[in-house]
């Protein structure tokens, strides 16, 4: 039996992190400042003393922040991280929490001379490259066409340039217009700008003395190297401070090797302690690790065992029957009836037109998925065709089939042009009359969902028919009466997926707005969940970033795959054993792993020789 010394040591070493805040407060020291790289594995509590970090600064240096008009920029890669960090800070006005493109915009935002310079080289640039290209290329083909078409976009944009007095962008959506600039051209403008000009780096470290980023391994590669030469220019006036896990680098445009690159001066405090996931859970994300580095975690001494399954099936199978029955076993496995819920578990799949077709909005997703315009905003749920419903008709149909007036009021009073005050005037009508006939529209459209089979597409005809809601440019060409397929590819996909019945847009903006049990491996590095079952299946991903096939032993790597881990460098197998090991540990109490193959005993083998798993750990199905 285990006496009570052991049982105090066990308990004790539950806070074996401890020392890792005290070792970040002392880089704060204003006599001696220190840059800093906090290595903080899955479930370790990185956010927590992220946050713990920034109370610190508030209680000790707030004041004399304020006084002198600084602030605490705290990089971080969502919008729900920023919101999350905010209000555990209170939102205190010493910090300035953004993501990656909010912060470079904020940065180079005043410069917009600068700007404009540099988006006319760089447009010139991109014509140059093009019409290359098409020199070299078969002419009369498709991809021909795409570049002559790429060609006269720019020069038209080129030739407008000029006129523009400011430049404007939107880093949570679209950016459409000759004076608006996409994302990819800010990572870029802004990153060069810090890294290049000695004037704007005097300029952000006076405002910014102390900078924080987190998640820095998927930290644009162009922003740390940026920020690297502001540190070896300005070393004693800012501190850095990185908090990330290398082995949790998932996207491409983050840094490779970024440990080996971080100054050998710099204080690298490292977490060992898991506090989520049961034991069973840490063990195998360490043997998943073991390969890459030495950074392994240990359990809380109060955790639960846990409990990991492999379930093999061929790639061939019906696979929502078979993840049905993978939840059946399980719930049985863990005696936990939970399991038996969808609601209670999370899947996690490769693709996002994976989950599409488990959840039933297929054939509105992937006409968009498959349009490289559209493709980007269909992903991160800012298309406006879907914001439209999900923001104003859904939500208006919801309250008024609950009778709920208030809400139908409040939506109607938010977003309908019909109680706009240029609307007042215009009519000269009062707000009840008008609000009348907003009720009116209102009910119309509840009328038309009630029907049970209309299409997304008639709901929004009747939202412009009754001038409800505004819709977009796009949107009203698309639904206007000399609209014609064939003329314009953007419309064209947008006619086929909105031409759905309206229950595929609701589940789909459920799913964008995370509220269904599936998400992607890559979309939930920071979440957790009490129960997760991990879909592999490489031949329904349909991608060439990530191969489990390759992984677990079941095909060949490929010349470039052994080429590429004899220098070092980053593979398909290297990413997947990163994307393994985030999709694992996102469990804290039971984790069921499906893994579709064609060759089911070389899964099998890899996954014991591994030692992933035990052989009682694995079932054929």
């Amino acid at each position: 039996m285990e006496n009570k010394t052991e049982t105090l040591k066990k308990l004790d070493d539950n806070h074996i992190d401890d020392h890792v805040e005290t070792e970040i407060q002392d880089c704060l020291n204003r006599r001696n400042p220190k840059c800093f790289f906090t290595y903080a594995g899955a479930g370790s509590g990185k956010t927590r003393s992220l946050v713990n970090t920034l109370n610190y600064i508030k209680d000790n240096f707030g004041t004399e922040l304020n006084t002198h008009s600084k602030q605490v920029a705290v990089i971080t890669y969502t919008n729900a991280a920023c919101d999350e960090i905010l209000s555990r800070v209170e939102y205190s006005s010493i910090f300035f929490v953004s993501t990656i493109h909010s912060f470079l915009w904020t940065v180079i935002c005043p410069y917009q001379h600068d700007i404009k310079t540099w988006v006319k080289s760089n447009i010139q640039r991109k014509i140059e490259e093009t019409e290359a290209a098409e020199a070299k290329g078969r002419k009369g083909t498709k991809t021909s066409d795409e570049r002559l078409s790429k060609i006269i976009s720019y020069k038209k944009r080129l030739e407008k340039i000029d006129s523009v007095r400011k430049f404007s962008y939107n880093p949570n959506g679209e950016n459409v217009g000759y004076d608006s600039l996409d994302h990819a051209d800010v990572i870029k403008m802004g990153s060069e700008f810090i890294e290049n000009r000695i004037t704007l780096q005097k300029v952000l470290i006076s405002q910014f003395p102390i900078l924080l980023i987190d998640e820095c391994q998927d930290t644009k590669k162009e922003l740390v190297d940026a920020l690297l030469e502001v540190y070896k220019n300005y070393e004693s006036k800012i501190v850095i401070g990185m908090f990330g896990d290398t082995m949790q680098k998932i996207y491409l445009d983050g840094k490779d090797n970024l440990a080996d690159c971080i100054p050998d001066n710099w204080i690298k405090p490292t977490k060992v302690m898991n506090h989520r996931s049961s034991a069973r859970i840490v063990q195998l994300a360490n043997s998943i690790r073991i390969l890459v580095d030495d950074k392994m975690q240990q359990p809380r001494s109060d955790s639960l065992d846990g409990t990991v399954h492999l379930f093999i099936a061929d790639s061939s199978s019906e696979k929502i029957e078979i993840e049905e029955n993978v939840a059946i076993h399980m719930s049985e496995l863990t005696q936990d009836l939970e399991w038996k819920n969808t609601e209670k578990y999370q899947s996690l799949i490769l693709e996002h037109h994976m989950a599409a077709r488990r959840l039933g909005f297929s054939r509105l997703f992937l006409p968009l998925y498959k349009n490289k315009k559209l493709a980007q905003s269909v992903l991160d749920g800012s298309l406006p065709e879907a914001r439209i419903f999900s923001q104003m008709i859904f939500p208006v149909i919801d309250a008024e089939l609950k009778c709920n007036k208030f809400e139908v009021t409040k939506i109607i009073k938010q977003y309908s042009p019909l109680l706009c005050k240029e609307t007042f005037q215009k009519t000269q009508s009062n707000q009840l009359k008008c609000l009348q006939t907003a009720s009116q529209a209102v009910q119309l459209l509840c009328d038309l969902y009630r029907k049970g089979d209309s299409l997304c597409i008639e709901l929004l005809r009747e939202v412009k028919r009754t001038e409800i809601f505004n819709v977009s440019e796009r949107l009203s060409k698309l639904l206007g009466e000399d609209f014609v397929t064939g003329e314009d590819a953007q419309l064209d996909s947008l006619y086929q997926a909105l031409s759905v019945p309206v229950d595929e847009m609701r589940k789909y903006c459920l799913y964008a707005e995370g509220l269904t049990s599936f998400a992607t491996h890559q979309g939930v590095k920071g979440l957790e969940y009490p129960r997760v079952m991990v879909i592999m299946d490489d031949a329904e991903a349909a991608g060439f970033l990530f191969s489990y096939e390759k992984l677990f032993g079941a095909k060949e790597m490929s010349d470039t795959d052994r080429e590429n881990e004899s220098k070092g460098n980053d593979s398909s197998i290297s990413r997947t054993r990163r994307l393994f090991y985030v999709a694992c540990t996102r469990a804290r109490d039971s984790l069921a792993l499906v893994a579709y193959t064609q060759d089911k005993e070389a899964v099998k083998q890899a996954a014991i020789q591994n030692k992933w798993f035990l052989e009682s750990e694995i079932s054929l199905i």
